[in-house]
């Protein structure tokens, strides 16, 4: 059974030509919430200037292909965007006011944007290179940069901490997707170690919630995330926003968790979608993109 309902709201007919690549949504102060839609050439926005009609506001092209784009957290109107075919060769930092760009890194293993003052940072594959952290200027310009060293290990990922606004997770095995302070407790959100079909998991859970305290090393599980019985299939990606938790499968298919909500540790299951990228965006908007190169949003209300 659905716990929750997702309401389809607009339909954007393939603003990049069909060669989707990536979606988000992002802040833009002349025009409000618009949404990031990467083709393999280039990344264009859309926006409603004049609502509720969606119009193409500007567009970036690039010479190398484009790999992902997605926000740089309370910097309105700040997009980043990774270039290149198997590995990343440079960063590009979009900014909407200006429509400049601006490019702050090359080659690295992987990027990602962190809600501390514009942050964002790199790594490369060798295990010991720091990691980069970046600070930026409004504008989108490099302002600083801090180098995170982890003597021992390479670190294959880095979370956000919900609550604290100065602290990073770095995860060298199991991937880790956010970590949440409470009352003294830090709470970690883990994905199992493969994208493998639920019936290869362990108790058909995909996600962990564990609490820890990082002094001593103590972990103890807090709960797990499944999925509804009919739903079954090979889970390609995952989107996380605050305590919402979204994943995309094999057969197009959606499945959204809420953490906190003890109804939602099966997820809400919406088959059929047809889609190939699912992307949290602003309010409870859910974004999809489907293989036709069409944007979907739509408006996510658990029950």
């Amino acid at each position: 059974m659905t716990e929750g309902v997702l309401m389809l709201s607009h339909t954007l007919k393939a603003p990049a030509g069909g060669s989707l690549v990536d979606v988000c949504c992002v802040s833009w102060l002349s025009v409000g919430v618009c949404v990031a839609v990467a083709g393999e050439w280039e990344v264009c926005v859309w926006g409603q200037t004049n609502p509720p009609h969606w119009r193409r506001l500007h567009t970036w092209t690039f010479i190398e292909s484009v790999m992902s784009v997605f926000p740089v957290p309370d910097a309105p109107g700040l997009l980043c965007v990774t270039l290149g075919q198997l590995e990343i060769r440079e960063a590009r930092v979009l900014c909407c006011s200006s429509l400049s760009q601006c490019c702050v890194r090359g080659r690295s293993r992987w990027w990602w944007a962190c809600p501390t003052e514009g942050w964002f940072s790199s790594s490369y594959s060798v295990a010991t290179t720091p990691l980069q952290v970046y600070t930026l200027t409004q504008d989108g310009r490099l302002h600083g940069c801090l180098s995170l060293v982890c003597p021992t290990e390479r670190v294959r990922t880095v979370a956000a901490v919900e609550g604290q606004t100065d602290a990073l997770i770095g995860s060298t095995d199991t991937l880790c997707l956010r970590g949440y302070s409470l009352c003294g407790v830090l709470f970690v959100l883990l994905q199992h170690p493969s994208l493998c079909a639920v019936e290869e998991e362990e108790g058909g859970a995909l996600f962990s919630l564990v609490a820890t305290n990082p002094l001593t090393g103590t972990v103890a599980l807090a709960t797990r995330l499944g999925l509804p019985e009919a739903c079954t299939g090979r889970l390609l990606e995952v989107d996380v926003h605050g305590s919402s938790v979204v994943g995309v499968f094999r057969s197009g298919s959606v499945c959204v968790w809420q953490l906190g909500r003890r109804q939602g540790q099966e997820g809400a299951w919406f088959p059929e979608l047809g889609c190939q990228l699912a992307r949290w965006g602003v309010q409870g908007t859910v974004l999809t993109a489907h293989l036709n190169g069409d944007v979907c949003l739509h408006r996510y209300r658990p029950l």
